[in-house]
């Protein structure tokens, strides 16, 4: 197996060697940057100070492995998992498609799928984009699993 020698900052993304305990560029403490809370980023993004919010691969000390594993399988689809780690403008993204796919699929019994046209056109998108978001679920449930799903954290001072 072999060993990473390099790391990335994940502030400026730059390259740097494992052994390093602040990055050369953007001079951010990797010490600081472990202990840092899912809490303190919400906070941070709604009072406003997203600049300030790095995101990280994996679960920081306040977020529980099995709530985010149970928002994202069983309620994934709607974006709950996004919300939870407070990722809100994908959990919007969620939520819209989430919508758009019940209404599609109650337009779709309504009629009958007797559509013709402009009509099914449309109705061919919307399953389409119904489709992409359940992809998108399924990704992040391995990406959970696999902890890499990314989490923005915070740490003031």
């Amino acid at each position: 197996m072999e060993i990473k020698k390099n790391k990335r900052c994940p502030r400026c993304d730059v390259k740097i060697p494992n052994a390093l305990m602040r990055c050369p560029s953007c001079d951010l403490d990797f010490s600081k940057f472990e202990q840092a809370s899912n809490g303190e980023a919400k906070e941070m993004i709604k009072n406003g100070e997203s600049d300030q919010v790095l995101m990280r691969k994996g679960r920081p000390f306040d977020v529980p492995f099995l709530k985010l594993f149970l928002l994202t399988v069983f309620l994934g689809f709607t974006g709950a998992h996004y919300y939870y780690v407070g990722r809100y403008k994908m959990g919007i993204f969620y939520s819209i498609f989430c919508f758009i796919g019940v209404l599609n699929a109650i337009l779709s019994s309504v009629f009958h799928l007797n559509m013709h046209g402009g009509l099914w056109e449309i109705f061919t998108i919307l399953v389409l984009t119904w489709g992409a978001v359940i992809l998108l679920w399924l990704i992040d449930i391995i990406k959970v699993c696999l902890n890499k799903f990314k989490i923005p954290v915070g740490r003031r001072s």
